[in-house]
C-alpha cells in the first residue's frame, strides 16, 4: 500500500508539474478575461484538513516520535490534488502565450502556434480550430462578452500562429526559472517522503505450510483444552493464555467467551452456546502465512515490529471452501522471541450469547 501513495504522489506531481504550472507559467498575464470557473468549497476544505494533518504528522516526524505515515502521503496528495483543481477553474479568456477555451467545469489551454483558424459562431462565442499533439484537429469554444467583440477579434488576427519563440523571447529566462524552481520544490519533496516512508517499507517472507499449522496449535491449544470448571477468576483466564497471546487479545477472548453481566473477577461465567473455530476443531486450510519485516533497518528512527499474518479459510465436508469463514490473524514476537497471537479479523466466533 506504501508503494502505491508513493507513485501517486510522484504521478500527481508531475501532472502539477508538466501540465498545469507549466501551462500557468507558459502563458502569462491575461490580456482579456472572460468568464470565471467557479472553486467548490469542498476544495479549499480538503486543501487546509489534509494540509494540516500532514504538516502535524510531519512535525511529529521531526520530533522522532512515532507517526502516520500513511496521513502524511494521503494529505501531500490530497493537497496536490486540491491545488490542481484550483489551477483549472482560474479564468478563461486570452493570454500573452494562448488561449483558455472551454466552459465551466473544464477548460484547454493552446499556444497560439496551436491556434490554426477561429471564428465566430454567434456574437459572442468564439469557435476555434486548435492543432493537437498528434496533429489532428480539435474545435473549442470560448464565451466573451458581446461588447468585448472588437477587441478579442483584434487580439486575435495579431497574434494567430504566433510561434513560441516569438511569444517567450523576452520572457525565457524567466521561464526557465520559474519551471525548474517549481520541479526542485516537488523533487525535494518527494525525495524526503520516500526517505521519510523507508522505515516503514517491510517485504514478505513466506512461512512454510507445517510451521504455520505448529504455530496455529500452539496459540490455540489451552483453548483446545480449556477445561470451564477449572477457571474461576479472571486471573486464571488470562494466566492461561498468556504465553500464546498479548493482553489485548486475552481481553478479547475474554469478552467472547465470558458472559460479563453475569461475572466477577473472582466468579466468572463463561457462555454457553458460543464457540471459537480452531484448527483444532474445525476443517481449515491456510491461504496465506507470511512474516512481514522491515525492508529497510539502516538508520531508522522508528523500530517496526515484525509481524506474522496467517490467512485461514474453512472448508466444508466436500472440502469446498466456506466464503463465510475467513481470517486473518495477526502475530507478533514476544520478549523471548516466540510469536504470540496479536488481533484476529474476520471471523472469531460462532453460536449466540
Amino acid at each position: 500500500m506504501l508503494y502505491i501513495y508513493i507513485i501517486l504522489n510522484i504521478l500527481i506531481s508531475y501532472f502539477l508539474l508538466c501540465r498545469l504550472l507549466y501551462e500557468r507559467i507558459y502563458a502569462g498575464k491575461f490580456i482579456i478575461k472572460t468568464k470565471r470557473k467557479k472553486i467548490p468549497n469542498l476544495y479549499t476544505i480538503l486543501a487546509v484538513l489534509w494540509g494540516y494533518m500532514a504538516l502535524i504528522h510531519f512535525l511529529h516526524y521531526l520530533k522522532g516520535e512515532a507517526v502516520d505515515i500513511y496521513a502524511i502521503f494521503q494529505g501531500v496528495f490530497w493537497v496536490q490534488l486540491c491545488i490542481s483543481q484550483f489551477l483549472e477553474r482560474l479564468s478563461l479568456g486570452i493570454a500573452k502565450g494562448g488561449i483558455y477555451s472551454g466552459d465551466s467545469t473544464v477548460s484547454y489551454f493552446t499556444k497560439w502556434s496551436k491556434v490554426k483558424n477561429y471564428t465566430w459562431i454567434s456574437d459572442d462565442v468564439i469557435q476555434f480550430e486548435t492543432l493537437t499533439r498528434k496533429g489532428k484537429i480539435f474545435n473549442t469554444e470560448l464565451e466573451v462578452d458581446s461588447e468585448q467583440k472588437e477587441e478579442v477579434d483584434k487580439l486575435l488576427k495579431d497574434n494567430l500562429n504566433k510561434t513560441d519563440r516569438e511569444v517567450n523571447e523576452n520572457n525565457s529566462f524567466k521561464f526557465k526559472m520559474s519551471i525548474a524552481l517549481m520541479a526542485a520544490v516537488m523533487i525535494v519533496v518527494n525525495v524526503n517522503l520516500i526517505k521519510i516512508s523507508k522505515p516503514y517499507m517491510t517485504k514478505k517472507i513466506k512461512l512454510k505450510e507445517d510451521e504455520t499449522i505448529l504455530i496455529l496449535k500452539k496459540t490455540w491449544k489451552p483453548l483446545a483444552e480449556l477445561n470451564k470448571e477449572n477457571i474461576r477468576s479472571r486471573e486464571e483466564f488470562d494466566k492461561l493464555f498468556q504465553e500464546t497471546m498479548t493482553k489485548p487479545m486475552i481481553d478479547n477472548l475474554y469478552g467472547i467467551l465470558v458472559d460479563t453481566n453475569k461475572s466477577a473477577d473472582e466468579n466468572i461465567r463463561f457462555k454457553e452456546k458460543v464457540h471459537i473455530p480452531t484448527i483444532y476443531d474445525t476443517k481449515m486450510s491456510i491461504e496465506k502465512s507470511y512474516i512481514k519485516v522491515p525492508k529497510y533497518k539502516e538508520g531508522n528512527k522508528q523500530v517496526i515490529t515484525e509481524e506474522l499474518i496467517i490467512k485461514e479459510l474453512g472448508r466444508g465436508e466436500d472440502n469446498e471452501p466456506l466464503d463465510h469463514f475467513s481470517r486473518k490473524s495477526t502475530f507478533i514476537r514476544n520478549d523471548n522471541g516466540n510469536w504470540v497471537l496479536d488481533s484476529i479479523t474476520g471471523l472469531q466466533s460462532i453460536g449466540s450469547p
